[in-house]
């Protein structure tokens, strides 16, 4: 199932929007085993829960706002995430495959040692995230805000930016080879004191003085 299909399947899932239906329906899985399938999940609000090890395929989740509430060692595919603040929530340990983010914030978002893969990015706030040890294969970020975020230690397989914020992101020992940055924000980047992340990196004319600032080299 591509992500278009997602959106297209909508009027066949089953909606849940009762903060109550959904923690039984996580609880039964957690205990029983399962994933949630071909579920609409909207309009939820919450806070310091736990959500830990749950399973998602081919859902939607729109619309709501979760603080502070820990997914740590998820696993979701083929799903949509739509208009959402995820803000300081716990998603470490975690998989996403051939999903789509749009409109999402997430300041603060614990997203390290995680797997992201066929993903889609779209007008997202993910300032503060951790991102660290992560692996960003297949991605496409777009209109998206990563600014002083924590991109350190990742493996990247293929990333498309399309300008995109990454004003005092720490990109320390994540290699940066082949990847197009000339869209992108780069003001302030961390590096490692010898930037190897650079190497084979593209750069336009402007974004290599303001690199050569950061490596100590006065262009006159």
């Amino acid at each position: 199932m591509n992500k278009q299909d997602i959106l297209e399947d909508m009027g066949r899932l089953v909606v849940v929007d009762q903060m109550s239906e959904f923690i039984a329906l996580a609880e039964a899985l957690k205990n029983e085993g399962g994933t949630i399938e071909e579920k609409y999940i909207t309009a939820l609000t919450g806070e310091k829960l736990d959500f830990s090890s749950i399973e998602g395929t081919g859902i939607i989740v729109e619309n709501c706002t979760f603080n502070r509430v820990v997914f740590q060692k998820s696993y979701f595919k083929d799903c949509l995430f739509k208009n959402c603040d995820f803000s300081n929530c716990d998603f470490s340990s975690s998989t996403f495959s051939n999903c789509l983010f749009q409109n999402i914030k997430g300041v603060g978002a614990d997203f390290s040692e995680s797997v992201l893969k066929d993903m889609e990015i779209k007008e997202c706030l993910f300032r503060y995230g951790v991102f660290t040890y992560s692996l960003l294969k297949d991605c496409n970020i777009a209109d998206s805000d990563f600014s002083e975020s924590f991109i350190d230690n990742c493996k990247i397989k293929k990333l498309n930016l399309d300008k995109v914020n990454l004003i005092r992101t720490n990109l320390c020992k994540t290699p940066l080879k082949g990847i197009d940055l000339r869209s992108a924000q780069i003001d302030g980047i961390i590096l490692s004191a010898e930037a190897k992340e650079l190497y084979g990196a593209v750069v336009e004319l402007s974004q290599a003085a303001e690199l050569a600032k950061i490596l100590g080299i006065i262009i006159k």
